[in-house]
Parts: structure tokens; C-alpha cells; sequence
């Protein structure tokens, strides 16, 4: 190879070497941006729990129209998971259909909650979070529309969440009861008054079980 071309590779060596040590972002700002400490990734990830763990982070969501709620595992591989919404699986567990999908909870619950709470009553947490206030409405609405079977169903959704309340305890009874559910409506009424008794409640319940001898 003669000077001239020996040169040329040469200085087309150092090129590449160069251009390989910069990546596109310098050709297309200058100076290069900085990159932010936190996103970098140095050395292998930290990993909190062993192989074959089933600790999972449930993100919920809920806009009042729509509610998804997915169960998101903590891989020990510290790899990391992209959630997209698409069609349906036959394979993926999903809530049953429903008409009603619970209303989220606002600032006019926050007293009703910690009142339900403070008395140590059972709250199920995997339940999606639901507006007592607004499901109340809800009902009433529905009962006035004579509808109770959707009646029943914005009842149960205070009821997933707040197994123990009271006044939707007593208004799934009556809701049954007006459906015709009598058995169903004693043993719910039976259940209200386990966890705070009524005379109004109380009475209708002796009438029922009067009448079921």
C-alpha cells in the first residue's frame, strides 16, 4: 500500500473511532444535553426480593366512567413492565361485567370513612376505593325509578369495600326484600343488626321471621 492510501485509512480510522464515542444526540444539539443522575443506570439493579416472588403493586384507576385495576408483579430480575390496554383475553382475569362502575371517592367522604374506620369496622382494601355520598344518590335515584335490581347494584359497591356498613346493610335488605328475596333480606337484615342495632330495623326483622314460621 502506498503512502497516500496508507494515510487515508489511517485518518479514516480515527473518524470512526470518533464518531462511535458520540452518540446521535451531539450531532443534533450542541452542546449535548445533559442527562439527569437518576435516570442513569450503573452496574446491575438491586434486588429487594427473591427469585419466584408473588409480591405484586396494585395501580388502580378510576375517572367514574371506567375503572381498571391491574395487579402489577415485582419481577427480582428488576425488569420492567409495560401495561397496554387492548383487546380482551381469554386468559386474564377480569371483574365481572356490571352496569355500574364505582364513583371515586371525594372530599365529602373523608369524615364518613374515618367514622367507619374509627369504629374497627372491616374494610376490604383489595376493593376499589368508592364514593359512599355519591353511591347513596345513586340508589335513592334508582329506587325512585323503581329500578331496584340497579338499585342493588350501587348498594353492593359500597358493600365490596365496606362489608360492615350499616345503612347499605339494611338498604340491600330492603332492596331484596322489595325483589322478593325474602330468606336473602332476613339474613341481611339479620347482619345490620349484628353490627349496630335498630328498632325500626329490629322490629320489621321479628315481623319477617314471624311470618317465615
Amino acid at each position: 500500500m502506498n503512502r497516500p492510501l496508507l494515510l487515508l485509512a489511517v485518518l479514516l480510522q480515527a473518524l470512526l473511532a470518533s464518531c462511535a464515542a458520540r452518540n446521535y444526540t451531539y450531532y443534533l444539539l450542541e452542546p449535548a444535553p445533559q442527562k439527569n443522575p437518576a435516570l442513569k443506570e450503573e452496574g446491575t439493579l438491586k434486588r429487594p426480593f427473591g427469585f419466584g416472588s408473588t409480591t405484586v403493586m396494585k395501580v388502580r384507576w378510576n375517572d367514574g366512567n371506567l375503572i381498571t385495576e391491574v395487579d402489577v408483579p415485582m419481577l427480582a430480575t428488576g425488569q420492567r413492565i409495560v401495561i397496554e390496554h387492548g383487546a380482551g383475553s381469554g386468559d386474564v382475569k377480569t371483574i365481572p361485567a356490571t352496569l355500574v362502575v364505582p364513583p371515586p371517592p371525594s372530599k365529602a367522604d373523608t369524615a364518613l370513612i374515618e367514622a367507619y374506620r374509627s369504629r374497627g369496622l372491616r374494610v376490604d382494601e383489595d376493593a376499589p376505593e368508592v364514593s359512599i355520598t355519591r353511591s347513596r344518590t345513586l340508589m335513592q335515584d334508582a329506587i325512585r325509578g323503581a329500578n331496584y335490581a340497579l338499585a342493588l347494584e350501587w348498594c353492593e359497591t359500597v358493600l365490596q369495600r365496606y362489608k360492615s356498613h350499616p345503612e347499605f346493610l339494611r338498604a340491600k335488605a330492603s332492596l331484596l326484600l322489595m325483589m322478593g328475596e325474602r330468606d336473602k333480606a332476613i339474613e341481611t337484615y339479620e347482619q345490620a343488626e349484628a353490627v349496630e342495632s335498630d328498632p325500626d330495623v329490629r322490629k320489621k326483622l321479628e315481623e319477617l321471621q314471624k311470618e317465615k314460621k
